[in-house]
């Protein structure tokens, strides 16, 4: 499982969950009403929800080839868990979500932990799509995807129910990453990545 390793930018560490990473993750991230908007889930209500998460996907799945699992975001020096990146392997195809606190909006980190995700999951054999949707009103996170190269596909009309908008599905735009016929690919910008 080569994508399943610690990350290191310049600024973060993407990482499997440590010991009190919960009430953290849950202060800067999951708990904020405002970051789950254009999410499928509404903020968690209590720190409890966002350790149960983190032992699925931040935890167990990484030792399970092919599962759904999570890289909590995490800053380099301080090791403080500000978000997660979620990868979802699909045979050929791997499904992305990403987010971060609020407080740490504007200043790139969420491409800066795309980057060095997205040549994690190129590193896993057979990978030839990675992809994600995105909410036609998500400007920001329309931006980080572009920014990391992707490119958007089109639109795909009623495709997502998100809670905070109520129970009318909501039209997403559909961003791509592909490789080459000989299995090169770009993921847009320098990956600045260490193991």
């Amino acid at each position: 499982m080569e994508d399943r390793v610690e990350l290191l930018t310049r600024r973060l560490r993407l990482r499997r969950t440590r010991q009190g990473d919960a009430p953290v993750l849950f202060e800067n991230y999951t708990g904020v009403p405002e970051c789950s908007r254009f999410l499928q889930r509404e903020a968690h209500q209590d720190v409890s929800r966002t350790a149960a998460m983190l032992g699925k996907w931040c935890d167990s799945a990484w030792d399970e080839a092919r599962a759904t699992f999570s890289w909590v975001i995490a800053t380099r020096d301080e090791d403080e868990p500000i978000g997660v990146f979620v990868a979802i392997p699909d045979a050929h195809r791997i499904e992305v979500h990403y987010g971060i606190g609020e407080r740490f909006w504007g200043r790139g980190l969420a491409v800066e932990a795309g980057h060095a995700a997205i040549a994690a999951l190129w590193r896993s054999p057979g990978t030839q799509r990675i992809w994600t949707v995105c909410d036609v009103e998500h400007v920001g996170s329309r931006r980080v995807l572009e920014k990391l190269g992707f490119h958007c596909e089109g639109t795909l009309r009623k495709w997502l129910v998100l809670p905070a908008f109520g129970d009318v599905a909501r039209d997403c735009y559909v961003f791509s990453l592909t490789s080459g016929p000989s299995g090169e690919f770009s993921a847009g910008g320098n990956s600045d990545v260490y193991r």
